[in-house]
């Protein structure tokens, strides 16, 4: 494993559903991975993750933040990773978290066994009680999302989350010294943040409605990198902003349970 240390607006609306979805829901597994342009493990990784899922289409969502050294880290994606190690102060990749479970993708159970599309299967078949839609629309550096929670049942929680992340599906200009030539699903923000949404706990049969929307400030940054993460305020590392999608999903940032995700504008 390789080591290092260490205009958004939101208008959430509530509306009331009579009955839950006339089907319950199905999962998709949400993939966060975290990697780097410059970590030599990380490109096996990204082979094995790919092979895992390759029959799969339509069952995951991937956020794949880009950090170590990689010119598109950011501070939100440093941070999810070390939510994930409390009371750490460096973090290890390549490493993926699967609704919140972690593993290293290239050594499952010690004996250097890479994640496999049986390990996604178990993710896959864990039954979910909630389904997300979004309605997303890309209009030049805005993002507008229009997102849905359907719970099938009772969801409790004191710090459950809305999470949002905004994706780039194929980037460049970040290609580093571990022998990879592109990048898929690589995170670009969190909306509003990387502290997400406060939801209350959900009751069977009454949707949350929540309107989002983010503008991706100024210019490309040309100097973004480890020692200069890019500014949201200010600038952006977007190479094409046709080629944006969105992750939502529901998590308890206690327990770190992921109870589903969609996957909006990917390839």
């Amino acid at each position: 494993m390789w080591t290092i240390m260490l205009l958004i607006s939101c208008s959430p609306k509530e509306q009331d559903v009579e009955t839950p979805p006339a089907e319950p829901p199905e999962r998709m597994v949400l993939h966060e991975i975290f990697s780097g342009s410059n970590c030599g493990p990380c490109a096996p990784a990204a082979d094995n993750i790919a092979a895992a899922l390759a029959d799969h289409d339509g069952q995951y969502a991937i956020v794949e933040y880009q950090i170590g050294s990689d010119p598109y880290m950011t501070r939100e994606a440093v941070n999810r990773r070390m939510l994930y190690l409390p009371g750490e102060e460096s973090y290890g990749i390549p490493f993926v978290h699967a609704d919140g479970t972690g593993f290293h993708p290239n050594d499952m159970d010690g004996e250097e066994t890479p994640y496999s599309a049986e390990d996604f299967v178990a993710f896959a078949e864990v039954p979910t009680v909630l389904r997300i839609t979004a309605d997303v629309a890309f209009t030049g550096q805005t993002v507008d999302m229009d997102i849905t929670l359907e719970p099938w049942e009772d969801i409790d929680g004191d710090n459950l989350r809305l999470m949002i992340a905004i994706n780039e599906n194929t980037t460049f200009a970040n290609v580093g010294s571990n022998g990879q030539t592109e990048f898929h699903n690589v995170f670009k923000k969190n909306v509003p943040d990387d502290s997400g949404t406060l939801l209350a706990p959900m009751t069977a049969g009454e949707s949350m409605s929540y309107t989002f929307s983010h503008t991706f400030a100024g210019d490309y940054d040309e100097e973004a990198g480890y020692s200069n993460m890019v500014d949201h305020d200010t600038a952006h590392t977007v190479e094409e902003f046709d080629d944006l999608a969105v992750v939502v999903w529901v998590q308890d940032m206690d327990t770190w349970e992921v109870f589903n995700t969609t996957w909006v504008g990917h390839h």
